[in-house]
């Protein structure tokens, strides 16, 4: 915006040279020096204006990069218990992400890192890049290594993240944070909610004024359902009935046991066949539960 302005402001600048000769040297010399005044008018006034101050700002937003997780990552991973090599996936077949997000405090920070299994990665990098652009607030976008694995902690700390190496809380059956196919979103403002003696109980605690879903606040999930659906992330948690997990994002299980299961290229292909299945279905003008596969 600011170069292409200069370019204009230069361009500008050059009409004296096509002055009439009637001029004399003086006008000319006021002429020009009135363009110069001019010139650094429109340079402060393209500051001022609202779409300028995007562009600049915008420069220092980073957009979601996704590669592959470092060894020393993998070493880290394993110690800090959130990675059990090869159950149910190895570290080989990780990405890496890393990209802004827009916090709570009106500020964007460029400190967000999340691992996701590789064929829904660049999916999911779209997912935050698009988070980012409408504003929608997140608290803190650590790695579980942060809390050694510890799912309670990061929901305490109201930490976005996707891949964890654990279980369903009171079961055996692996979660789909095990394989990288689901994100948890802003467990504060969206909390796990099960129903204790009758009563309706928010983890983390911290939760519970974001019981009532209907009391529209700030970094609420229900604004971008929409936006993890359209990137392969079609199964909401706050669609379940008890418990409810209103912060919860996820493939079927089928689905991640599938990616799983063949070469990294080919579940890059299939995942994205089934995302541009749902695309195809959402056009066709059924709902997004109807256009979802599994539970």
């Amino acid at each position: 915006m600011v170069w292409r302005s200069w370019c204009a402001i230069r361009s500008f600048g050059r009409i004296d040279q096509r002055l009439p000769e009637c001029y004399t040297k003086t006008v000319r010399s006021e002429v020009v020096k009135t363009m110069r005044v001019s010139a650094l008018s429109i340079v402060l006034a393209l500051y001022a204006l609202p779409g300028c101050l995007i562009d600049v700002a915008s420069a220092t937003e980073i957009r979601a990069a996704v590669s592959a997780v470092p060894a020393e990552l993998c070493g880290e991973m394993v110690r800090h218990k959130t990675l059990i090599e090869g159950k149910p996936v190895s570290c080989s077949r990780l990405s890496l992400i890393r990209f802004s997000y827009f916090g709570f405090d009106n500020a964007v920070h460029p400190d967000g890192e999340m691992v996701v299994l590789d064929a829904v990665a660049h999916h999911v990098a779209a997912i935050f890049d698009s988070l980012l652009d409408r504003r929608f607030p997140i608290a803190k976008v650590r790695l579980m290594n942060t809390y050694d694995g510890d799912d309670d902690a990061a929901d305490v700390d109201n930490n976005t993240s996707s891949f964890n190496d654990r279980v369903v809380a009171g079961t055996n059956t692996l979660s789909l944070h095990a394989y990288g196919a689901a994100i948890d979103l802003n467990p504060v403002q969206n909390p796990f909610v099960k129903m204790t003696g009758g009563k309706r109980e928010a983890s983390p605690a911290e939760g519970k004024p974001y019981l009532d879903r209907t009391a529209v606040k700030p970094g609420m999930a229900e604004s971008v359902i929409d936006i993890f659906a359209d990137n392969g992330f079609s199964i909401w948690g706050g669609d379940w009935h008890d418990p409810i997990d209103y912060q919860h994002f996820q493939l079927s299980r089928a689905h991640a046991e599938q990616l799983t299961r063949v070469s990294a290229a080919d579940a890059k292909a299939i995942f994205e066949r089934e995302v541009e299945r749902y695309r195809q279905c959402r056009r066709s003008g059924k709902g997004r539960k109807e256009c979802s596969t599994g539970t």
